[in-house]
This record gives C-alpha cells, sequence and structure tokens, in this order.
C-alpha cells in the first residue's frame, strides 16, 4: 500500500477538549534505539482514561450471563474466566506492541489514523488482512449497535410500561434510534472521554446492586439451593458466553491511537482487564453459589422486584446509551476513510454517521429476532479480532524484523510463539463452539416478522445479548 496522503489526517491528534488550543508535538528521544522519533500529543488520552475507554466497552451486558454460563461447569467454571482474563490480556497487549511496530517502521501511521486494526492487518499478512478485518469489525461492532438499539428499545419500554404507559417495541426503536444519532457525531473516542467514564460506572454500579440483592433474596428462598452436575455442552456453552464477556479488541487499536503515549498502551490494557476481572468473577461466583440452579440466563431477571431491580435497569440503560457511540466509532472512522470525509467535525461526517444509525434501525425492525442472528456472526468476527488476530498478526511483524537492519529486530521466544498459536487454536475452538450453537438456535426457533409488515397493536419479545 502506497503511502496515504496528509490531506486527511492532521499532523497531531486534535485537542481533547475542543477549543483549548492547537495540537502540539513533543519529541522525546529515540524509541527504544530504532531511531524513530517518539511522539507524545498534547491532549490525547492518558493511561488511566483508556484503560476507562477499554473497561466500559468491554464490560458490556455479558457480564449478565456469566453466573449462568458457570451454572453448565460448576466452580471450575471460575477457573475458566481466570484463564480468559490472562488471554485476553495477553492478546490486547500484543495488538498494542503490533501498533508500536507499525509506528516504528512506517511514518504515516504516526499521526492520526482512523482505520488502525485493518491497517496492522495489511502490515502483518497482506491485501487480505486489511479486508478481513474492515469486514470483521463492521459485522461485530454495527451489528453490537444494532442490538444496543434493541436493548435500549426494551429496557425503555419496560421501564415506561411500568408507570402505565405502553407503546410497542418497534415505536420504541425509532425513538431509540432518533436519540442516538447525535451522539455519534463526536470524531474520535478522545472527544467523549466523560461517555466511557459514564459507561463503566453504570456497570459497576449496577453489578454491585444485583450482587447485593442477589445474596439478600438467596437468604430468603424458602427451597434448597441445588448445583447441576457440570457437563460437556454445558462447558461449551461457558466457553463461549466467558469468550464473548471479554470480546472488543477490535476497538483497542482505534483507542491507542488517541493516547498521549501509544508506547504506554499495554499499561491502559492490564488496567482494563484487571477491572474487568474485578467485576466478572465476584459477578459469577455470587450469582452461582447464592442461587444455583434458579439462576436466569439474565441475572437480572433472577432478582425480586422492587425499587432495586428499577435501578439496576436504569443503569443498564444508562451504560448502553453511553457505549453505543464508543462501539460504532472504529467502524464509522473506516469508512469515513474509504469515502475521503475529513477527519475534523463536518456536515458530511453528520450526514455520514446519521445514515449509518438509520440503516441499524432498518434493520433491527427488518429483524427483530435478531440475537441469534449476531451470535452466528459475532461467534466468527469476534473469535477472529480477539483471539486469532493478535497473536497471528504479531508473530508476523516480529517476523517481518529478522534481517531488517532499519527495523529493530524482535525475536519471539519459543514459549511466547507456542502460547501464540495456543490462543488461536482456543480462538477457533471457541469460535466453532459459538457458531454451531448461533446455528442450532436459528434451526430450533422462527424469525419473526419485519416490524413495518406487523399491525399496529403487535408487540415483540426479543432476545438478545452483547
Amino acid at each position: 500500500m502506497a503511502p496515504r496522503s496528509g490531506s486527511y489526517a492532521p499532523a497531531a491528534l486534535d485537542p481533547l477538549i475542543p477549543g483549548t488550543g492547537s495540537p502540539e508535538k513533543l519529541e522525546l528521544g529515540n524509541l527504544g534505539g530504532s531511531g524513530v522519533e517518539k511522539q507524545v500529543v498534547k491532549g490525547g488520552l492518558s493511561i488511566v482514561t483508556a484503560s476507562i475507554f477499554l473497561a466500559g466497552e468491554m464490560a458490556g451486558s455479558g457480564v449478565l450471563a456469566l453466573p449462568f454460563a458457570i451454572l453448565g461447569t460448576g466452580w471450575t467454571g471460575l477457573i475458566l474466566i481466570f484463564l480468559f482474563t490472562v488471554n485476553s490480556l495477553y492478546s490486547g497487549t500484543r495488538l498494542g506492541l503490533c501498533w508500536v511496530m507499525l509506528e516504528e517502521r512506517y511514518e504515516e501511521f504516526r499521526g492520526q489514523v482512523r482505520d488502525p486494526y485493518p491497517s496492522i492487518g495489511e502490515k502483518a499478512v497482506g491485501r487480505w488482512g486489511r479486508i478481513v478485518s474492515l469486514v470483521a469489525i463492521s459485522i461485530t461492532l454495527y451489528g453490537g449497535g444494532c442490538v444496543f438499539i434493541v436493548l435500549i428499545a426494551q429496557l425503555l419500554g419496560s421501564l415506561v410500561a411500568a408507570a402505565g404507559y405502553h407503546m410497542t417495541l418497534c415505536v420504541w426503536m425509532v425513538i431509540v434510534a432518533a436519540f442516538l444519532t447525535p451522539l455519534t457525531w463526536a470524531g474520535t473516542p478522545k472527544d467523549f472521554w466523560p461517555i466511557a467514564v459514564g459507561a463503566l460506572i453504570t456497570t459497576v454500579a449496577a453489578c454491585l446492586i444485583i450482587m447485593v440483592q442477589i445474596v439478600i433474596d438467596s437468604r430468603s428462598l424458602e427451597e434448597d439451593i441445588r448445583y447441576p452436575a457440570p457437563s460437556v455442552d454445558g462447558f461449551f456453552k461457558a466457553f463461549g458466553s466467558i469468550m464473548f464477556a471479554f470480546a472488543g479488541a477490535s476497538t483497542f487499536p482505534t483507542i491507542q491511537a488517541d493516547m498521549k503515549d501509544r508506547n504506554k498502551f499495554n499499561y491502559a490494557a492490564i488496567i482494563a482487564i484487571a477491572i474487568l476481572f474485578l467485576i466478572y468473577f465476584p459477578m459469577a461466583t455470587v450469582g452461582y453459589f447464592s442461587l444455583g440452579d434458579l439462576v436466569q440466563d439474565n441475572i437480572v431477571l433472577s432478582m425480586s422486584d422492587g425499587w432495586q431491580r428499577v435501578v439496576v435497569e436504569i443503569m443498564l440503560l444508562l451504560h448502553l446509551v453511553t457505549a453505543y457511540p464508543i462501539i460504532t466509532n472504529p467502524p464509522a472512522q473506516m469508512f469515513e476513510e474509504l469515502l475521503n470525509i475529513p477527519s475534523d467535525f463536518n456536515w458530511k461526517r453528520c450526514v455520514f454517521r446519521s445514515c449509518s444509525v438509520m440503516m441499524l434501525l432498518f434493520i433491527a425492525e427488518s429483524v427483530p429476532s435478531f440475537g441469534s442472528i449476531l451470535n452466528l456472526v459475532g461467534g466468527s468476527t469476534v473469535t477472529l479480532l480477539t483471539f486469532i488476530f493478535p497473536p497471528y498478526f504479531y508473530m508476523r511483524l516480529c517476523d517481518a524484523s529478522i534481517g531488517q537492519k532499519q527495523w529493530r529486530e524482535r525475536k519471539l521466544p519459543v514459549w511466547e510463539r507456542v502460547y501464540c498459536w495456543v490462543l488461536i487454536v482456543i480462538g477457533i475452538a471457541g469460535g466453532a463452539c459459538a457458531t454451531f450453537n448461533a446455528i442450532r438456535d436459528i434451526v430450533g426457533t422462527s424469525l419473526s416478522v419485519p416490524c413495518y409488515l406487523m399491525s399496529a397493536d403487535s408487540n415483540i419479545t426479543i432476545s438478545a445479548s452483547h
């Protein structure tokens, strides 16, 4: 690929807060002795802010399914959560090192880049790496955005119905899409860092309330708590559920590209994964041991009625609203790059992103039973982006440095190369398992009629997950 011109990418990232002046670059010596000047951008994301972005984007509603997932594995499922934490940490940090290597070797990647993940793929394996990465990211994140529209509509409908006012889910989705559209107009993650803070805070608060209420509810149970024996089928289901709970690597390079010092991304990844573990492990433990086989696939449904459950639903609603622009931002930036839309705030960006939301709304209205279909495509794309591509691209980029005197040589020890291949095999197995389960669900159920073909008094119950 020929170096891209600077017409679409400014010399430095925009300031964190609009209107605070022009961004500046600081030269801080050589990068690891490679002869490449290390650039730090004023106004970029700090380590803490970047870690909040990562944790806020990854800690989605998938955490609500973890207690039910452990039901099929017993306490050994908690070990599985720990192993996935370690694997996700390694995979995320390798992806960060891939971007560092690109900055070391290619000057065009030292400014603002709106398609970092596909760029890593192209430099690692060639043109097909860019294409497959772009398609996988678009399906995963835009698909997740579509489900977010459905879930937000469900929560709003449930809360308003409690006040005695009822509207169909199809109508609520239109209202939700109209509300979410302006939130997507921000340029890059650094432009809406308060949103990331809100996404993480609401998730943590909701999980704390759930755990406390579940413990209280378990003490008033009249029947004994039973724990089903682990099964092979339960293990594979738990494998898929836990894997999706750690999905989100496709946004890692986009957030790294907005950091003040991109070489410190690994620190942000470590903090983010640690936060996830501190959320996931207690939730799975409390839900499983407090309720046993009484736990439902959505832990919120296992809570008793009351103000606590209403507060949790509001918190989850706030999380979905705040996380929506984060997950739809990376594919938006990539398509804007392809369409030569300027990176500064302009009407073309607003029109494109508004049309994108309308497209997702049309898909949600056309296929209300979207959960199984999303699991089908997500089972392959999420696996590629999280467990297969990061270690594979990392090995290829490291191997490419051998014999290149102008690049910093990076030789992988045998143990690390073996571990990379283990991650790839785990990803392939988990993706195949998730895909099989999704196909089985689709075959076993019939798709709903599109909203625009239903009668006005029809209502829909949709099951979807993130």
